[in-house]
């Protein structure tokens, strides 16, 4: 396994954390910072880190609506 192979993986595994999770903001500042660490290592690209981020910015929205739909029940 290469170095962009176990950066993708790290960086997956914590993005799978946000949609369980009751505190998203956790693991998206986790996955963002495992993003960040892996592109300035260079061994993700631009685009990569650019659709992860996107990524993240979008499970974890869409995670604090279902919490605050399950708040307002």
């Amino acid at each position: 396994m290469n170095n962009h192979d176990i950066a993708v993986r790290m960086i997956e595994t914590e993005i799978a954390n946000i949609p369980t999770t009751e505190f998203p903001v956790e693991a998206g500042s986790v996955s963002r910072m495992a993003v960040f660490m892996a592109s300035s290592l260079d061994v993700i690209t631009s685009a990569e880190r650019d659709a992860y981020l996107k990524e993240i910015r979008s499970l974890e929205m869409t995670r604090y609506v279902e919490l605050l739909q399950g708040a307002a029940a």
